[in-house]
């Protein structure tokens, strides 16, 4: 009897440079370089075992398959902080011949995959970070926040396994739901900027799950019927849409519905209708 490959469940991060092309070779190397040193220290900052790390380079960034037991708390706390502060200290100092900034978008999944493949690891959980990193509503936010050192987006499970389970940071109102779809697929995931608030960002109302484009008359009527209420797009005039029962939300602001003659408030995460709140209070 043949044995069969077994998965294994492993955490997935990957991470690469903002435009990284545009840059002369000489910036190019030095990037690659600082890259490097500052994922090291935040890793033993975290304690995440690095040198036990499977990482793919790619020059402008990299992909890395953490080991098994890998603590994603940590990952998501304190790694994220230490190399938010790592690209803070590089990027304030403008040392050196060939000094130039440096940004990241960065992915975080977790999911069964076989690391014993021929030319990489086989498994439809390798593709997704990927994908995620390179999406169009990271770029996006990138773009709408220059002061930004860091995106970092996870996937769904990832939120929902580690980031609303909690403890510690970052918290799950600090992230904004966003829908990516690419190469035929279609992923939901979660977008965090350290140090900015996600919720601000109006150019990532057009990638919520059920977005639709502006009507051409502003007093039209909205029949998309489809918004997804874990995350409430502002739209132009700056009002959300406004909760249904049964259905999670997540932001900042105090929210009251009306259901049947139930009135739910909160400030933070919590669920409308006749389940218990899940996620933790802001």
């Amino acid at each position: 009897m043949n044995d069969r490959p077994v998965a294994e469940y492993r955490v997935l991060l990957t991470v690469d440079i903002e435009d990284y092309s545009s840059r002369s070779d000489a910036e190019q190397r030095a990037l690659q370089s600082v890259l490097s040193e500052s994922v090291d220290r935040a890793a033993d900052a975290a304690r995440l075992r690095r040198q036990e790390w499977l990482r793919q380079m790619g020059g402008d960034g990299f992909y890395a398959v953490l080991p098994p037991n890998t603590d994603v708390t940590r990952l998501m706390d304190t790694f994220v902080r230490e190399l938010d502060a790592e690209l803070g200290m590089h990027n304030r100092r403008r040392a050196g011949d060939h000094w130039s900034r440096l940004r990241l978008r960065l992915a975080v999944h977790a999911g069964p995959i076989h690391i014993d493949g021929a030319t990489g690891w086989p498994g439809h959980h390798v593709v997704q970070p990927a994908r995620l990193r390179d999406s169009d509503p990271v770029r996006a936010a990138m773009h709408a926040v220059p002061a930004a050192d860091i995106a970092v987006i996870v996937s769904s499970e990832v939120y929902r396994d580690y980031i609303v389970q909690g403890p510690g940071e970052p918290r799950p109102s600090d992230f904004r739901q966003v829908h990516v779809a690419v190469k035929k697929q279609a992923y939901e995931a979660y977008l965090y900027l350290p140090g900015h608030d996600i919720h601000e960002v109006a150019s990532l109302a057009g990638h919520q799950a059920g977005a639709q484009a502006p009507p051409a008359d502003p007093g039209a009527q909205d029949t998309s019927g489809g918004t997804d209420l874990r995350v409430a797009p502002e739209t132009e005039a700056g009002h959300r849409p406004s909760p249904s029962a049964g259905r999670d939300f997540i932001g900042h602001q105090t929210t009251k519905v009306t259901d049947s003659g139930t009135m739910n408030i909160a400030h933070g995460d919590m669920s409308f209708g006749s389940e218990r709140p899940s996620g933790r209070q802001r």
